[in-house]
């Protein structure tokens, strides 16, 4: 086994054994501190104390490393409470929407890997719940990605709002001026509400939304 750099021997016996599970957490502190985008594999190892080749004796690369850490991310997703299917359902994506504003490098990873045994968790209480919702067929899997856009939507584009802004205030302030109250008058109306800190709950009732309004469509039918 090889020893961790920069380390003597006494050090390696108190340092803790690489493991899978240790290197996925290190990697989860790097991607939560800098972002995704500084990580990397020998980046990684060195805040193990470990060459990196150690890391591959346990992940085969990279890729391998952000399918984990997604996995990782999918098991904060709470499980859905013992509610009817669709108060469950809102249950479930409110956990997997908050999920996704604590780790904002999530996202884009979520989309670009597979799935692992934790996020088909997530996917199969999902489609568990819209099969005993009594939803037809047809309108559980629209409502299966439905859900899904809206979860990873919303939460892409909260956390994407003030992405490149040093001072957002001003920036708003400065894109307002632009606008004319003649040529843009609803335009102004919907940014001064954003400033003055009018969110309201859009993703909650958006949600609501989708959900009553499969349950209509399938009553209509």
């Amino acid at each position: 086994m090889a020893k961790p750099s920069g380390t003597n021997g006494s050090d390696a016996v108190r340092r803790a054994p690489l493991t899978r599970d240790a290197i996925v957490a290190a990697a989860l502190e790097i991607a939560g501190g800098s972002g995704v985008g500084k990580l990397s594999m020998r980046h990684l190892a060195r805040s193990l104390g470990y060459e990196v080749m150690s890391l591959y004796n346990h992940i085969p690369s990279k890729d391998a490393l952000l399918t984990l850490m997604i996995d990782a991310i999918a098991a904060e997703i709470a499980a859905p409470p013992d509610l009817e299917p669709m108060a469950a359902i809102r249950a479930l994506a409110v956990s997997a929407h908050d999920t996704f504003l604590h780790h904002p490098w999530a996202g884009d990873l979520w989309l670009r890997h597979l799935p692992g045994p934790e996020r088909i968790r997530v996917m199969e209480d999902l489609l568990r719940l819209l099969a005993e919702s009594g939803l037809s067929t047809d309108l559980a899997h629209f409502g299966f990605h439905a859900v899904n856009n809206h979860v990873l939507g919303h939460a892409m584009q909260e956390l994407g709002m003030t992405v490149g802004m040093d001072d957002p205030a001003a920036t708003m302030q400065e894109f307002v001026a632009g606008l004319s109250e003649d040529e843009h008058p609803h335009m102004l109306i919907h940014v001064r509400q954003h400033m003055a800190g009018e969110e309201g709950d859009s993703f909650e009732l958006a949600l609501d939304l989708i959900l009553e309004g499969l349950v209509r469509m399938n009553n209509q039918r």
